[in-house]
């Protein structure tokens, strides 16, 4: 997984905050429905700069969120200040929290940042630790689909940052995505920043056989504008969201 520099996750909040917002509120409509009482507590795997783990504070929530970033745990804890969230920097395949939660998330698409089949597998088993009996797993991934398709470069800009963001050549399963950017403070000096995602396609059939490995039991999967709907055939889709339990 890559390590984010400051002035990445500055972009990330820039131009990337949208989704993670849309589905904080998605996860918490969620969890309100297949577990209507339980324990307002949540896991954020891949918290990032805290966007959905602010979400479930805001309403009373528990949070604790992991993130590999230090640079992205700093933003956090910013966002989350006065609160009695726990932040930690570790990697999503080898933590501990120090009590388990009744809903876990991640959100985009941190599967695929993940690796290969043995850390996604090494992944799922540590959030199952982390969670209480009884309690739920939502997370999202893009589909082999997804990370085949071919998408042009995308350029953003404002005030203060520039980020173009380039897919690479698909090498095996695994994709790269090239992030180059430029931050500009008050005083017109300029910090250019460069980060390669790389992203690995994993068949949802071969995730889901990894979850029941993992001891979870599969929901249903389902699009990330719709997560109560099972979809009959998830690798139509580019991206999409898988809800499980763990007995």
């Amino acid at each position: 997984m890559a390590e984010y520099v400051d002035a990445f996750v500055t972009a990330y909040e820039r131009f990337w905050a949208p989704y993670p917002q849309r589905m904080g509120d998605a996860w918490l409509r969620l969890h309100g429905h297949v577990a209507p009482g339980a324990e307002r507590s949540l896991l954020d795997v891949g918290c990032g700069t805290g966007i959905v783990a602010a979400r479930f504070a805001s309403v009373g929530y528990r949070v604790v969120g992991v993130d590999v970033s230090e640079a992205m745990i700093a933003r956090a804890r910013v966002r989350l200040a006065g609160t009695d969230a726990v932040l930690i920097a570790a990697d999503a395949a080898d933590f501990e929290v120090p009590v388990p939660c009744a809903f876990a998330v991640s959100t985009y698409d941190v599967l695929n940042h993940v690796g290969g089949i043995d850390r996604v597998s090494a992944y799922l088993r540590c959030v199952h630790r982390a969670v209480a009996p009884g309690g739920w797993f939502g997370f999202d991934m893009s589909t082999v689909k997804g990370l085949l398709a071919e998408v042009p470069p995308v350029t953003r800009q404002d005030g203060t940052v520039s980020v173009e963001v380039a897919r690479g050549p698909l090498d095996g399963d695994r994709r790269p995505l090239h992030v180059t950017g430029e931050l500009r403070t008050d005083d017109g000096h300029a910090t250019p920043f460069t980060t390669t995602i790389t992203n690995t396609a994993h068949p949802v059939a071969d995730v889901l056989s990894a979850l029941a490995d993992a001891g979870w039991v599969t929901s249903h999967v389902a699009a990330v504008d719709d997560l109560l709907t099972p979809v009959p055939d998830p690798e139509a889709l580019p991206r999409v969201a898988v809800l499980a339990r763990r007995p």
